[in-house]
């Protein structure tokens, strides 16, 4: 019985693994995905992170190259600007090597990694000792277009917020165009000899200008977007600074490099005063690319975050399926055998009933089978139990019935046995590991103790008290019977024990 059972509780449980893995399979495909859509916003940010590192660093060498610039195109230095640019060149080359070395650093797979470090080994051997105004544009051009490359590459143009695009707009392009319009007046109005300019030069000074004052109004347009959230505040101040200073510029230009009654200033003062504007101009530019980093960092921590989130908000989903699965199965077990109890018992006796007989009878022989052990069954009957009734009544035959029942129950003490009511007064009982002997001691304990009750009953001819009689077969693990013939030959033996008076036990005798 007990293996039965605990072959019914593995089926149960197979199924409650079955119901409980089909949810989780749909939580793991669900947060699977949600995880991978968080380490898609990851690898898009850290890109962008990436990309913006070393589009600052390209953009600090293209200062300091316009600046040199600046310098080298003064035709009177002085000793203060030869030194100044002495110093610039140090730190451009500083700058490459930095740039070189924040590249080199980088991820095999990095954008444009090797293009840009092979256009940085073309141009770091004699750059400085050639340098010119049309030779440093072409150098400063081309660093703002890897600029460019890099920002596609990494993201950085697509990014989806829109205070942190309007950033990147600024930095890639409003800022270093503003600067680099300057920085070129700058040069010029540094080169000219005599302090006279040509009409070519006025020209191109007029078209810088109009490009500035297109630059301006969209970075105006810009700024006013960011103004609009809080954390953008600490940019109001230096966006006023360099107004003031790209307005000087425009006015100086207006004023002294484009008015024909005009001298220009010594170019040394023309570079000192540009360049000062400049700076407020660069001073902007690292407030933007400054809160740009803050932003795409801040984003990053709250991506890991939520990776965190997703891995143990779908562990906690997994964890609660099965606890409520675990609660709803431990239910539904307790409901279902409670319910198979009912169906398999009989409900007078409790005993099991003659449907479960049926079934486990046969997995029983098989059991006997594999373990090679004897297997015992006893069909008892009460004697002249219809006299009883008609002589006490069916109410007390009802307790009759339910005193042998007890008397049943409490005689099997192995785990194995069972006790069946087979229908009307008659019983069954199947053992497994008993023979011959103790199959027949067993069955006239059982006897005994019912006679022993001493339940009166005067139309029994077999005694003044209740009695049963009982049929015994013992099947031998090598005899193969089947169920029908087993019971055939213990009802056999039964009809015998009545045919020899009743209240006796008869083993059933092989026929050889």
């Amino acid at each position: 019985m007990n293996k039965i059972n605990s072959l019914k509780r593995k089926n149960n449980f197979k199924y409650f693994i079955l119901i409980t893995i089909m949810p989780i399979l749909g939580v793991v495909v669900i947060f699977t995905y949600a995880f991978l859509q968080v380490q898609k916003d990851l690898k898009f940010i850290t890109e962008e992170i990436t990309g913006l590192e070393t589009i600052k660093e390209i953009q600090n060498s293209v200062f300091n190259i316009q600046k040199l610039r600046g310098l080298a195109c003064i035709q009177t230095p002085t000793a203060d600007s030869t030194k100044e640019l002495e110093l610039i060149k140090e730190k451009v080359s500083k700058n490459f090597m930095l740039l070189q070395q924040k590249i080199g650093a980088q991820n095999e797979k990095t954008p444009l990694k090797a293009e840009l470090l092979g256009f940085i080994d073309s141009i770091e051997k004699d750059f400085l000792k050639t340098a010119g105004f049309n030779y440093l544009s072409e150098i400063i051009e081309e660093l703002m277009n890897y600029s460019s490359k890099i920002s596609y590459e990494c993201n950085l143009v697509l990014d989806s917020e829109l205070n942190s695009y309007v950033m990147v707009d600024n930095v890639l392009y409003l800022l270093p165009q503003l600067i680099e319009y300057s920085g070129q007046i700058r040069a010029i109005a540094t080169s000219t000899k005599d302090r006279k300019l040509t009409k070519q030069q006025k020209e191109y000074f007029a078209i810088q200008l109009n490009k500035i004052k297109e630059n301006l109004k969209k970075l105006e347009f810009n700024l006013a977007i960011l103004y609009k959230t809080e954390q953008n505040i600490d940019m109001r101040e230096p966006h006023l600074k360099m107004k003031k200073a790209q307005s000087n510029i425009i006015e100086f230009t207006e004023k002294h490099l484009l008015n024909i009654k005009s001298v220009p200033p010594d170019p040394n003062k023309i570079f000192e005063l540009t360049t000062k504007n400049i700076n407020s101009i660069i001073a902007l530019y690292d407030i933007n690319i400054a809160l740009l980093e803050k932003s795409l960092d801040n984003r990053l921590k709250e991506a890991n975050k939520l990776s965190i989130y997703v891995i143990l908000t779908g562990l906690i989903a997994i964890l609660f399926i099965i606890y409520i699965n675990g609660i709803f199965y431990r239910k539904n077990r307790s409901f279902i055998e409670e319910i198979h109890r009912m169906t398999i018992t009989d409900s007078m006796t409790s005993l099991y009933n003659r449907r479960y007989f049926d079934e486990v009878f046969g997995s029983n022989l098989k059991i006997q089978s594999r373990t090679k052990q004897p297997l015992a069954f006893i069909i008892l009957d009460i004697d002249f139990f219809k006299q009883y009734n008609d002589t006490y009544g069916h109410h007390e035959g009802d307790n009759v019935i339910k005193i042998v029942a007890e008397k049943l129950k409490e005689s099997l003490k192995r785990a194995g046995d069972m006790a069946f009511r087979l229908g009307g007064e008659e019983f069954g009982i199947l053992c497994i590991g008993i023979n011959h002997a103790e199959a027949l001691s067993f069955s006239n304990t059982i006897k005994e103790n019912i006679e022993d009750e001493k339940i009166e009953h005067e139309k029994n001819r077999a005694s003044r008290y209740l009695t049963v009689s009982m049929g015994v077969i013992i099947i031998e693990p090598n005899l193969l019977f089947t169920t029908n013939e087993i019971y055939k030959f213990a009802d056999e033996a039964l009809y015998e024990a009545k045919q020899k008076g009743r209240n006796q036990v008869v083993v059933y005798k092989h026929k050889s």
